[in-house]
C-alpha cells in the first residue's frame, strides 16, 4: 500500500504527458519527422535525444503545453536544468500553475535563494506542485524567508490532515525533525525524527537511521543513538555513512547537522521521493526528481548516485558509466559507484572491462568487503566459478565471526563451489549458511535439491523443500524442487500437483518442462509427457546432456533411458539451475 501511494505521488508530473498523438502544429511539412523522431527517442530512453528533438519542435509550436511538458520532462531528466527553466517560465505564462512546469521553477528559485517568493508562488498554487514534494519545498522556502515559525505550522498540517496517508506523516515528520535540528533544537529534532521512524517500517531507510542518531547524539543520548545505528548495522552488509558514524562516536565525535539550509532540504525530499517513483513503471519521473535534487545540492552525492543507478536500469549504460564516474572519489558512496560502473560495463557486455574494475577496486580497498562480493558476483553470473569461490574466501575472511547477516555470504559461495564441482566444501557452505539463518528459503531449496540430483539424504531433503514452498508458495524453481524430492522418492501422485504448478509459475523453463515430462510418463501420461520434453527442448536448455538426454527419451521414453543410465551406472546429470532460485 506505501509503495501505491508513493507510486501515486508522480501522477501530477506523469498525467497526459505520455500521450503519442501529433500535435496539430507538428503535422506541418518538415515537423512531423522530428517529433515522431523525438516520440521514438523517449520510447527507447534515449533522453538526451528526446529533449533535443521535443525541443527543435517547440520551436515552431511555441505554445503547445504537451510539447513543453515532455520537453520540459526530458530536458530535467538529461540534467538540462537551465533548459528548462526556460521553457517552464514560457509554460506559466500560458498555463499558470502548471504543476510540472511549477516544481522546475520552484527548484530554480529555491537555487536563486529567492524563498519568500518561491513560498508564496506553491502556497497560492496549492497541491499543483505536487502533492507532497510541493508541500515540503513550500516548507523549507519558508523556513529560509521566515524561520522555522513560519514552516512548522505547514510541515504539521501534512503530518495530522492524513491526506497523504503514511508517506505524508513520514515525510511530514522527518523534514521537521531536520528543521528542528537546523534550527539548532536537537531534542526538538530527535522527538520529530522518531515520529517519523514509527511512520515507516523497520525503523525507517538508513537515511532517517542516520539523522536521527545524530539530534540523538548532539542531545546528550550517545547511547541511544549508537544503539540505533549498530541495530541497523546488523541487518545490513554495506552501510558505509553509518559505520563512519560509528567511527565518530568511537573518537568521541559528535556529527554537525546533515542539513543546514533550504536548498538542502528541498533536495533531500527531492531525492527520497525519487528513490521510491523509480522502483515502479515511472523511472523518467523519479530520474528528473534525482536530476532537480541534484542541481540544488551538488553535494548530495546520494542524488548522483541514484541518477546513475536509474540509467543503468534503463539501460541507458554509457550515460550511467559516465554518472558512476562523477562520483567524488573521497566520498562514502565512491566504492559503490565503482561497483555500478563495473556492473553497467559488464550489462553493456564489457564483462572483461567491469571485471577490471571491480579488481582495481579490491586492489585499492582490500578491506571492503562490499568490493570482495561484488566481484565474486560478477565472476559467478560469467560462470567462472572458481574464481567467484575465491572472491567469496576474500569476503568472509573479512567478516571475522559470522553473524546472522552474513548467510548470504556463504550461500553464494556455496553456490560458486557446487558449480565448479567440490560438492564438499559446497555443502558445508550451505549448512553454514542455515546455522546462520535456518529457514532461508534460497538456502533450503538449494541444498535440498542438490541432494535430490545426489539421491542422498532424500527425506530430509524432502522437509527442507517444504519448508521453503511454505515460505515462497509462488516460487517456480522452489515448488519445481518439490515436485521432484517427490519424484525421487517414487511419491508420483503426490509429484503431478507440484509440477504441473511449477510449470504455471515458469512456463517458459526448460528443466521445470523436463521434470514435468518425466513425472508425467511415471503417472502413465505418455502423449502428455513427449509435448512436455518437446516444450523443453523449444526453450534451448543450456545443461550440459540436457538436451541429447531429452531427445533420447522422446525416442525411445524415459524407461529405457533410466535403464541406459542404471547400467552405465551413471546418474542423469540435470543441472542445478532450478536450485538457484531468484538469487541474482
Amino acid at each position: 500500500m506505501l509503495r501505491r501511494a508513493l507510486l501515486g505521488l508522480s501522477a501530477f508530473a506523469v498525467s497526459g504527458i505520455l500521450m503519442t498523438s501529433v500535435p496539430p502544429a507538428a503535422r506541418a511539412e518538415g515537423l512531423a519527422g522530428p517529433y515522431l523522431a523525438a516520440e521514438q527517442a523517449a520510447r527507447r530512453g534515449d533522453i538526451s535525444e528526446a529533449a533535443r528533438l521535443y525541443a527543435r519542435v517547440l520551436v515552431r509550436d511555441p505554445d503547445n503545453v504537451r510539447l513543453m511538458e515532455q520537453t520540459m520532462l526530458h530536458q530535467v531528466a538529461a540534467g538540462q536544468i537551465a533548459q528548462a527553466v526556460v521553457v517552464a517560465r514560457r509554460l506559466e505564462r500560458t498555463q499558470p500553475g502548471h504543476h510540472l512546469g511549477l516544481l522546475i521553477l520552484a527548484t530554480d528559485g529555491l537555487k536563486d535563494e529567492k524563498f519568500r517568493k518561491t513560498a508564496e508562488k506553491l502556497e497560492e498554487s496549492g497541491a499543483n506542485g505536487g502533492p507532497f514534494v510541493g508541500a515540503i519545498i513550500e516548507a523549507w522556502a519558508s523556513f529560509a524567508a521566515d524561520g522555522i515559525e513560519a514552516a512548522r505550522p505547514k510541515l504539521a498540517r501534512l503530518e495530522s490532515d492524513g491526506a497523504g496517508g503514511p508517506l505524508g506523516k513520514l515525510l511530514a515528520a522527518y523534514h521537521l525533525g531536520l528543521m528542528e535540528a537546523a534550527n539548532g533544537d536537537d531534542a526538538a529534532a530527535a522527538v520529530a525524527l522518531g515520529r517519523a521512524a514509527e511512520a515507516s517500517n523497520n525503523g525507517g531507510t538508513n537515511r532517517l537511521i542516520l539523522t536521527r542518531a545524530g539530534a540523538l547524539a548532539r542531545s546528550g543520548d550517545v547511547d541511544q543513538a549508537r544503539a540505533l545505528v549498530e541495530e541497523r548495522l546488523t541487518r545490513t552488509l554495506r552501510a558505509p555513512r553509518l559505520q563512519e558514524l560509528i567511527d565518530d562516536f568511537d573518537k568521541g565525535n559528535v556529527p554537525e547537522p546533515q542539513i543546514t539550509t533550504a536548498q538542502a532540504g528541498a533536495a533531500d525530499a527531492l531525492y527520497a521521493i525519487s528513490g521510491f517513483i523509480s522502483q515502479g513503471n515511472s523511472r523518467l519521473i523519479g530520474l528528473a526528481y534525482a536530476r532537480l535534487a541534484a542541481y540544488l545540492d551538488p553535494e548530495l552525492v546520494e542524488a548522483q548516485l541514484l541518477v546513475a543507478d536509474i540509467l543503468a536500469q534503463d539501460e541507458q549504460f554509457g550515460l550511467a558509466i559516465e554518472a558512476y564516474a562523477r562520483i567524488p572519489e573521497g566520498s562514502p558512496e565512491a566504492i559503490d559507484a565503482q561497483i555500478g560502473r563495473a556492473e553497467a560495463l559488464r550489462d553493456a557486455d564489457e564483462v572483461e572491462e567491469g571485471l577490471s574494475v571491480l579488481r582495481e577496486v579490491v586492489l585499492r580497498h582490500p578491506h571492503a568487503l562490499e568490493a570482495h562480493i561484488a566481484l565474486g558476483d560478477m565472476l559467478r553470473r560469467s560462470s567462472r566459478f572458481d574464481e567467484a569461490a575465491v572472491a567469496y574466501d576474500g569476503a568472509i575472511a573479512l567478516i571475522g565471526e559470522p553473524e546472522q547477516r552474513h548467510w548470504v555470504l556463504f550461500y553464494q559461495r556455496g553456490i560458486a563451489h557446487e558449480r565448479s564441482k567440490q560438492w564438499p566444501k559446497a555443502e558445508a557452505d550451505f549448512l553454514k549458511a542455515l546455522e546462520l539463518e535456518e529457514d532461508q528459503p534460497l538456502v533450503l531449496n538449494y541444498l535440498g535439491y542438490s541432494w535430490v540430483e545426489m539421491r542422498l539424504n532424500l527425506e530430509e531433503a524432502q522437509s527442507m523443500i517444504e519448508r521453503a514452498v511454505e515460505q515462497r508458495p509462488e516460487d517456480g524453481y522452489i515448488v519445481d524442487s518439490l515436485g521432484w524430492v517427490l519424484y525421487r522418492l517414487g511419491k508420483y501422485d503426490e509429484a503431478l500437483d507440484h509440477m504441473a504448478r511449477a510449470v504455471e509459475l515458469r512456463p517458459v523453463d526448460p528443466t521445470i518442462n523436463d521434470h514435468y515430462g518425466d513425472v508425467l510418463w511415471v503417472n502413465g501420461r505418455q502423449t502428455e509427457a513427449e509435448f512436455q520434453w518437446k516444450r523443453a527442448l523449444s526453450f534451448d536448455p543450456e545443461e550440459e546432456g540436457q538436451a541429447d538426454r531429452i531427445k533420447r527419451k522422446l525416442d525411445v521414453g524415459l524407461d529405457q533411458v533410466l535403464k541406459e543410465e542404471a547400467e552405465e551406472n551413471e546418474p542423469a546429470l540435470v543441472g542445478t539451475e532450478a536450485a538457484e532460485g531468484d538469487d541474482g
